[in-house]
């Protein structure tokens, strides 16, 4: 074989297996905080990726799992992701875990973050609001009260680790605005633009994902 050819199947097979999903039948949890106009476009027009992001996804995937080994053989109690599956599978979340210090059924929800650099670490305990708004759902619908949120960059392999705690307030704004959605998909109503960054010309909207802004409450 030759080395352009090994290099060229290697890619192609780990595009085709990156785990990016171009396109999605339901309303992902993990992207609630978008505008409500993006989520309805990405549900109806799917989202695209060149190869190096594809390259990313299954790495990110990978670096994940090594994760996970890692918490299965300290004493921590971890049991793998719970699906969370309402409107009939319009509205799915897929969370990373759950874990435990006392050996009991765990109570608290893992998220894990991998992230290309360490300098893209959150500063002074700031968690993004997207991501803030993907646990909030999580322990929303769960009925979950605190989540780990379990960061890695993978140019160093240094970790971070913040949680928060389950806010009701944030909880209902939550469940209103998958409700609204629910009901524009239904009725093939695309809403309105919230973000004031969407087009207004036909095409696929323009993902914000947000800032640091939410303090996090790590015990």
């Amino acid at each position: 074989m030759r080395t352009v050819d090994l290099q060229r199947e290697l890619v192609d097979w780990s595009v085709r297996n990156s785990g990016f999903d171009a396109a999605r039948d339901y309303i992902g949890l993990s992207g609630i905080a978008d505008c409500e106009r993006v989520i309805y476009d990405r549900l109806r027009e799917g989202q695209r990726a060149s190869i190096n992001e594809q390259l990313r996804t299954r790495i990110s995937y990978e670096l994940e799992a090594a994760l996970v080994g890692r918490l299965t053989a300290m004493s921590l109690y971890y049991l793998p992701g719970e699906t969370i599956s309402l409107h009939g599978g319009l509205v799915q979340g897929h969370t990373d875990g759950s874990v435990s210090h006392n050996g009991q059924e765990p109570q608290e929800i893992l998220e894990i973050k991998t992230l290309e650099r360490e300098t893209w670490l959150p500063v002074n305990g700031l968690i993004s609001r997207r991501v803030a708004w993907q646990v909030q759902a999580y322990m929303h619908y769960l009925k979950r009260r605190y989540t780990h949120i379990v960061y890695l960059a993978r140019d160093t392999g240094a970790i971070l680790c913040l949680g928060l705690k389950y806010d009701l307030v944030f909880g209902g704004k939550i469940q209103a605005k998958v409700e609204l959605l629910v009901k524009a998909v239904q009725e093939t109503k695309r809403p309105r633009c919230t973000c004031r960054r969407c087009k207004e010309n036909g095409e696929i909207s323009v993902i914000v994902t947000g800032t640091p802004v939410i303090k996090n409450e790590s015990r």
